[in-house]
């Protein structure tokens, strides 16, 4: 049977760094899209249902992704086939449903909630599979196409669900488009531009699954207390206020995760050459890039906290068409909650490319202790305002922590180079 494939154009890199903006915006806006679409049609009790349930898939798709993203775009040595990141999908894809069950089961989630969750979590599980092909074209050179297949299929996505939402009226029937439409997409666009490069055949080795399951694990863990910790104060307003509360926090820190979407398409086409000067001992430039990409989030920050202050809540009360003027300070706490967000996660990606991932671990154990006790207390004594006060905590003791291991690596590296006699531009 002959393949159904695309053919490929010219690499451009002017079209790898557009098109993979266009995709980290599209999917930076697609989630406040969806919000503002369910709280125009819908009730607050059905926006902060669906704020809860988006953001509980979006922890359940780390899990099926497994941080894989990035070893497969650096793998430099060949040392994982294709096949066998199509099989490590397939099993770590299996183990989210489970988890999903046991913690839906947990938390004691009410009905209709569980249900969304889980419509939704099959979306980010197609999601996921088109992550696994996009993450082949970034390798092969592609990540213009990668960064078109996330933009156009996310939009696509939002307007088939805005439509089914405003005809039906009913959230159920608008979640259940969400993963039919990826599904398609993967089928008639991803999998033929992936077999420009690779047969979409599972291949099962328990040695190579072994060696990415310790290479990715630490970073995985990371990924998913990071997902844990940005949730948290959303399971301790579940527990102690209301749905509408909710959905008001769920407006709120929105444009916050936006913050770090639109720092990862910076950090993203720099992997490869991050990844390269750090191999080959380039530590000035490692160290150079480093530094610009920091300088970068705080630009982005002081952006956002100004634009926030300005225009965020009339901006946001005309999204939502939600009453949030007296919720000014809460804004404000979580977007630059949303800067020392952004800067672990580059922080994160930087281990990454020195294979030191497992380093962040010390910085997630230590955080999620404070992430599992303490949000709950804040909201209890101090609503909303609370919720955000403990987001911030959070991202400013997981940054702490990290910037400290980073410091202390590079500086050993520096010393073990000159040590050892080993050339090195430092």
């Amino acid at each position: 049977m002959q393949k159904f494939v695309y053919k490929l154009p010219q690499k451009s890199e002017k079209k790898n760094f557009v098109f993979n903006m266009l995709g980290s915006l599209a999917n930076a806006a697609v989630s406040l899209v969806l919000m503002v679409v369910v709280s125009h049609v819908c009730d607050d009790t059905l926006a902060g249902v669906f704020s809860l349930a988006f953001s509980t898939a979006q922890m359940m798709y780390t899990i099926s992704v497994f941080e894989m993203r990035n070893i497969q775009v650096t793998d430099a040595k060949g040392e994982f086939s294709f096949g066998g990141i199509v099989t490590f999908r397939i099993i770590t894809t299996a183990v989210m449903w489970l988890f999903f069950i046991a913690f839906a089961f947990f938390k004691n989630f009410d009905k209709e909630t569980v249900i969304v969750m889980a419509i939704i979590t099959a979306y980010m599980t197609a999601f996921s599979f088109s992550d696994l092909f996009q993450g082949n074209l970034h390798r092969n050179g592609y990540l213009s196409l990668a960064g078109r297949s996330l933009a156009c299929q996310v939009s696509l996505m939002a307007i088939v669900f805005t439509i089914t939402l405003i005809i039906s009226k009913k959230l159920i029937f608008a979640v259940i488009t969400m993963p039919i439409v990826i599904v398609i997409w993967v089928i008639l666009h991803d999998l033929p531009l992936n077999n420009n490069f690779d047969v979409i055949k599972p291949k099962f080795n328990l040695q190579s699954q072994i060696r990415m399951l310790l290479c990715a694990a630490p970073l995985f863990l990371s990924s998913f207390m990071h997902q844990y910790i940005f949730n948290s104060p959303k399971y301790a307003i579940e527990d102690v206020l209301t749905k509408a509360d909710q959905a008001h926090y769920g407006y709120l820190v929105m444009p916050v995760f936006a913050i770090n979407l639109l720092s990862i398409f910076v950090f993203r086409p720099q992997l490869i050459s991050l990844s390269k000067n750090w191999a080959e001992n380039k530590l000035t430039s490692f160290i150079r890039t480093t530094i610009k990409l920091y300088v970068w989030v705080i630009i982005v920050t002081i952006a956002a906290l100004i634009a926030g202050r300005l225009l965020g809540i009339p901006v946001l009360e005309l999204l939502y068409n939600a009453e949030l003027s007296d919720k000014t300070n809460v804004f404000m706490i979580l977007l630059l909650s949303g800067g020392f967000s952004a800067a672990s996660t580059l922080t994160l990606t930087l281990f990454t490319t020195m294979r030191k991932q497992y380093l962040c671990l010390i910085a997630y154990a230590v955080t999620i202790v404070f992430a599992l006790i303490m949000p709950r207390i804040f909201v209890k004594n101090r609503g909303l305002i609370g919720a955000a006060e403990a987001y911030l905590c959070e991202m400013v003791l997981l940054f702490a922590v990290m910037a400290i291991l980073f410091v202390i690596v590079i500086i050993n590296s520096v010393l073990r180079n000159k040590k050892r006699g080993e050339k090195t531009d430092v």
